[in-house]
């Protein structure tokens, strides 16, 4: 059996589209499996819930979802934390640990991972994991084409509205249009630094770069977006 790992994105989305489309014979039979960190982002959702659950009924597919014990919010507020780009353990626990449990409980398998061309460098030697767009040099543009053909939109890059590695327009935006969600960060910044303390290196635990979430709720209110450098997520939930 393999098991489409789909994070809601455009590659993972592309790759289902192949799948379902019979275009990768060698990959079947498959299941398609979506684990879901309980914070994606609301437009990641409404994707998944009004375009792609349909495309796959009308397929005769079902989308399988799973959810960790706590979402990746709920267990930064249990430890105290803000997220880390070092550590990533949100990754491990919202995502690796629940897929490859529900796996090994649903007789195992081999996993298809939605990595493009123009990411070969993401690719892990591991046997029981496959990348079928590198494989068939398929990159970020092919696998647009790809949706558009099976007539559904253009899904966002996904991954938790809270993820470390956003980018200045992703939380620009954040603070402006879901400043209820913003001011949980904010909160979430001073209760680690009152627990536990600046870092080694005399920083502060901000969430997102090297600003604390009040510097970058100024900076929503005044419309500045600055610089928006893309940043790689160097971890598993990047899906587009």
């Amino acid at each position: 059996m393999y098991w489409l790992s789909y994070g809601g994105g455009i590659n993972s989305t592309a790759l289902a589209i192949l799948l379902i489309e019979n275009k990768l014979p060698q990959y079947v039979p498959f299941r398609v499996l979506f684990s879901d960190t309980g914070n994606e982002k609301d437009e990641t959702y409404n994707f998944i819930e009004k375009e792609f659950k349909p495309y796959l009924t009308k397929k005769g597919v079902r989308l399988e979802v799973i959810k960790p014990a706590e979402t990746v919010l709920e267990q930064w507020q249990r430890l105290k934390v803000t997220g880390s780009r070092i550590i990533r353990s949100c990754t491990k626990n919202a995502k690796i640990k629940p897929i490859n449990s529900y796996i090994n409980e649903n007789g195992g398998g081999q996993q298809l991972i939605g990595i493009d061309a123009g990411e070969w460098h993401r690719v892990r030697n591991d046997k029981n994991k496959h990348y079928p767009l590198v494989d068939l040099n398929i990159d970020r543009k092919k696998c647009v084409e790809i949706i558009r053909s099976a007539k559904l939109s253009i899904p966002i890059k996904s991954g938790c509205w809270c993820c470390p590695f956003s980018r200045v327009a992703e939380i620009i935006n954040l603070a402006q249009s879901d400043p209820c969600k913003f001011s949980k960060i904010d909160n979430l910044e001073k209760i680690a630094n009152v627990t536990h303390g600046f870092l080694k290196n005399g920083m502060a635990r901000n969430q997102w770069h090297d600003k604390p979430a009040s510097y970058w709720k100024r900076r929503a209110s005044q419309g500045d977006l600055f610089e928006d450098k893309f940043i790689e997520m160097p971890c598993d939930c990047y899906d587009g």
